[in-house]
């Protein structure tokens, strides 16, 4: 790691981005862009120094992560909640993979990522055929072993081999940002190996919080179908998993495919909610009909690994109902608290974003509830209107009392029911709304593993088309009040 500092004057400013220039170029990204960036999130910061006593210096640290370039900004200036709106823009250009601004043991934090030169090797597909379900079974041994990060051509490989470049999960075409995952410990998998080296199947989990992981990437060459090898693979990664200390397991079934669904409640997993646009069109081998027309939606699974704690989770009124019908079927111990009189909360909320330009993607969260969440989230949601996400995911404590007032608003930003999650890392409990750029959900190809799947899809889909229309009528009220008082005659100065 390269750590520098620097006060906040044009000088230090300059000083930081020679470094994070120089450092960028020595390992091969790209480095007028990591000088570009740091320079605007130091002007940024120096903009935000404006309160009294705060020590006008800069610190930056550069660091490889895997396949990628992390420069890191700290500062003390006013509170950020996200990355400022001049390198959204630059990340929606495609210069960087990933933006994040946030406040972070007592000072900002922004981060921004780069690629590296490995970042964007994808598989090649040379002398590799994709196979149909017609091809003959095979009888060869195989080996089931953990997946290493040497495993990562040959994954990526045997994802091609099964659905050619349809595979949603993009990030698996590439092979070191596959190896650098299970490096880290972020990607941890089971896979079965033929004598030649090649994975024949694999089932895969992705930490997404603290002791929860999103289990997929569930693939099995079809030669070697009907021998049960993805179950075994399947119950070897549950084992670990429990052996691990993971507390959660999430899953999110496409909703284009029931069988999916069904799998994942036949293994005890309660549905949680349903994020929709949540991807870019996709194509589905064997279950669409080539590429969706418009971004897909999926299910949210969730199974506790271990006895969850009994809690009380804290809702505010427009999600409760969607909440209570979602937490009905299972024995889960939580209970939806009341909200009576005022609830004592810091003046100031704590937000943080990010921003994916792949996925035209936002997401907002908030670590601590204060009286101006409405204002603090009407913010961060603008900024990644701006940068010209399609769908923006608001993480919610729901085991802050204050949010069930102060998050009673939240319709009146365009924001809908998404998933509620339980014992989710640092949040405890979330609350996740969305806001859809477009949110009338095309419904047609939906396919619903029971009604109980049917009925909460349903719930959600209408809600999101509902605070989408009322936003609508809202800002069309507003043009006509402005067109009347534009008629109104004035008084000519005399």
């Amino acid at each position: 790691m390269i750590t520098a500092s620097g006060p906040a004057d044009p000088l230090g400013i300059a000083t930081l981005a020679s470094a994070a220039r120089g450092a960028a170029l020595a390992l091969g990204a790209p480095a007028e862009v990591a000088g570009l960036a740091v320079q605007v999130l130091a002007e940024d910061a120096l903009a935000r120094l404006t309160v009294a006593g705060t020590a006008p210096s800069l610190d930056l640290s550069v660091d490889v992560d895997g396949t990628e370039l992390v420069l890191v900004l700290h500062d003390r200036g006013e509170p950020v909640s996200g990355p400022p709106a001049r390198l959204l823009a630059l990340m929606e250009l495609g210069f960087m993979t990933a933006v994040d601004g946030h406040v972070d043991d007592g000072r900002n934090t922004s981060v921004l990522r780069l690629g590296l030169p490995s970042h964007g090797r994808i598989v090649s597909g040379e002398g590799v055929e994709v196979l149909d379900d017609e091809v003959a079974l095979s009888d060869a041994p195989v080996t089931i072993r953990r997946l290493l990060p040497s495993d990562g051509p040959a994954l990526s490989r045997c994802i091609y081999r099964c659905y050619g470049w349809t595979y949603p999960g993009v990030s698996l075409y590439y092979p070191d940002r596959t190896a650098a995952a299970i490096e880290s410990g972020r990607r941890i998998g089971e896979v079965a190996v033929t004598d030649d080296g090649e994975i024949a199947a694999h089932w895969g989990a992705v930490f997404v919080a603290d002791g929860v992981v999103e289990t997929g990437g569930t693939v099995t060459d079809p030669r070697f179908r009907r021998r049960g090898i993805a179950n075994e693979l399947g119950e070897r990664l549950l084992a670990r998993l429990r052996e691990d200390g993971v507390r959660g397991r999430m899953r999110e079934p496409v909703l284009t495919h029931s069988a999916t669904q069904k799998i994942a409640l036949a293994e005890g997993a309660h549905l949680v909610g349903v994020y929709l646009h949540a991807m870019v069109p996709i194509q589905q081998v064997g279950i669409t009909d080539g590429l969706l027309e418009t971004r897909a939606s999926l299910t949210v699974m969730y199974s506790p690994l271990v006895p969850m704690q009994a809690a009380t989770v804290w809702v505010p009124a427009p999600y409760e109902a969607i909440v209570r019908r979602l937490l009905a079927p299972s024995d889960w111990p939580r209970e939806i608290g009341e909200v009576r009189g005022l609830v004592s909360v810091p003046e100031s909320s704590v937000v943080g974003s990010s921003y994916e330009a792949l996925n035209r993607s936002g997401l907002v969260e908030v670590f601590t509830v204060g009286n101006d969440l409405v204002d603090a989230v009407d913010i961060a949601l603008n900024e990644l209107k701006a940068a010209g996400a399609d769908v923006v995911h608001v993480r919610l404590p729901a085991m802050q009392p204050g949010v069930a007032s102060l998050g009673a608003g939240m319709p009146a930003l365009g924001l809908s029911f998404a998933v509620f999650l339980p014992d989710f890392g640092q949040f405890g409990d979330a609350l996740v709304l969305q806001w859809l750029r477009n949110p009338a959900v095309d419904t047609t190809g939906f396919v619903y593993a029971s009604d109980h799947v049917r009925e909460v899809a349903e719930l959600v889909v209408a809600q999101a088309l509902e605070v989408g229309e009322e936003g609508d009528r809202l800002r069309r009220r507003q043009a006509r009040r402005q067109r009347l008082f534009a008629a109104l005659p004035t008084e000519t100065p005399r």
